[in-house]
């Protein structure tokens, strides 16, 4: 009976591993078609949604299933309990990654399409890099690192809110209307991005939750 269990714990880890390589191949692309207006790539993404939705909640039913039916031990239990949030974030962050290619889409079917403002990009690569750090933390378990997932999420919170303004400054001053609808845009795109970004440091959160039984900033459970 053991053996089954462990059995399904392993399945179900393999099972994120190929979620966490397929999810930081989407949001490379996503950022690839940001920058370039890749409409193909955009498209590919934008229809790639359901198909994460479908993963994600396979393995939420296998996760829940070991809970219920299988008892498992302490640990084990944190780790499912983790596991299944993180797979709450992950699934928003695949969504994400669609909304943004559904405006590239928009965007880049505009009669005059505006470049990409300044500074998107930084905000973008920043983060991707949180949000890979807070899933490779998942795969070693390494807690350390995961706490201070959130000092980079206040660097990107304060990038975010400068692109707001500016942004917000353009749509003000902005005469032509297909412009401001282009900005607009932009302003949509760059909120995704930085939901993005804390739902990266909720992953990171519960994996301090897995291996600490606590949650940053708050008292042991």
């Amino acid at each position: 009976m053991r053996d089954a269990y462990v059995e399904s714990l392993e399945e179900m880890h393999k099972d994120v591993e190929k979620l966490i390589c397929a999810l930081k191949d989407t949001i490379k692309r996503t950022g690839e078609a940001m920058l370039s207006m890749d409409v193909d790539m955009a498209r590919e993404i934008r229809d790639g949604d359901e198909a994460f939705d479908n993963m994600i909640r396979d393995i939420m039913h296998k996760d829940l299933n070991i809970q219920v039916l299988q008892s498992p031990v302490a640990g084990d239990w944190r780790s499912l309990v983790g596991t299944f949030k993180m797979l709450g974030d992950m699934e928003r962050i695949a969504d994400h990654c669609s909304d943004i290619s559904s405006y590239v889409l928009r965007i880049a079917g505009m009669k005059n399409p505006l470049p990409l403002p300044k500074g998107v990009d930084h905000l973008y690569e920043d983060m991707e890099g949180l949000v890979t750090t807070a899933f490779d933390c998942w795969l070693s378990g390494d807690s350390k690192t995961a706490e201070l997932i959130k000092d980079k999420d206040d660097v990107i919170d304060a990038r975010f809110n400068q692109l707001l303004f500016d942004l917000s400054n353009k749509i003000e001053n902005r005469e032509d209307r297909a412009s401001i609808g282009a900005y607009v845009d932009y302003v949509l795109i760059i909120k995704y991005i930085e939901r993005m970004a804390d739902h990266g440091t909720n992953i990171g959160e519960w994996v301090v939750f897995q291996k600490n039984n606590q949650l940053p900033g708050r008292p042991s459970l």
